[in-house]
C-alpha cells in the first residue's frame, strides 16, 4: 500500500497547522457515504469512519468487533470480542484480511448496524502511512461489502 489515499493530505495538512483539533467531511463513492470525523491532539489521532451503503437488499444484522485488551495482554496474541447476531456480513468482516489489518490500529472497534459501516480506531501522529492505509483498508471492506450484497442468495 505504497500510494497514498487522497484523504490522506488534507488531514495531514491540518494537523500540520494545528497542534490539537479536528476535521470532518463526507464524501460518496459507489452507492457508499462516507462519514469521517479525524481528531487529534499532541501524540495520536482518533479516527472514525461511517460509511453507508445507500442501495443495500437488507439492512445489516447489528454486531460489533472489539480489540479484546485483557486477553491479548495475558495471550500475548491478537484477541477480539465479537458481539451481536451472525449474518453473511458478519462472516464477511471476521474473515477479511482488511479487517485484521484494521484491528491492527489502537482501540479499534468494527461495528455492522443497519445500514452503517463504522470504523473507530487510533493510531501514531506521526504515522502518515497508516492513516492512508485505513482509508484504503476501510474501501477494499466497501467492496467486499458490495460483492456480497449483489450475489444471489
Amino acid at each position: 500500500m505504497e500510494e497514498k489515499h487522497k484523504f490522506t493530505q488534507p488531514i495531514i495538512n491540518s494537523i500540520k497547522t494545528l497542534l490539537k483539533g479536528e476535521v470532518k467531511f463526507v464524501e460518496n463513492r459507489n452507492n457508499w457515504s462516507v462519514g469521517i470525523f479525524v481528531k487529534w491532539d499532541k501524540k495520536r489521532i482518533q479516527i472514525a469512519l461511517k460509511s453507508r451503503k445507500n442501495n443495500l437488499k437488507t439492512e445489516f444484522t447489528s454486531c460489533s468487533l472489539t480489540d479484546a485488551n485483557f486477553l491479548s495482554f495475558v495471550t500475548r496474541t491478537d484477541a477480539f470480542n465479537f458481539s451481536g447476531k451472525k449474518s453473511k456480513f458478519s462472516e464477511l468482516i471476521l474473515k477479511s484480511s482488511a479487517t485484521q489489518s484494521l484491528m491492527n490500529s489502537l482501540k479499534a472497534s468494527i461495528k455492522l448496524d443497519g445500514r452503517n459501516f463504522i470504523f473507530k480506531g487510533e493510531i501514531q501522529k506521526k504515522d502518515n502511512s497508516s492513516l492512508s492505509n485505513i482509508f484504503i483498508l476501510n474501501e477494499m471492506i466497501m467492496d467486499e461489502i458490495d460483492i456480497l450484497n449483489n450475489e444471489k442468495d
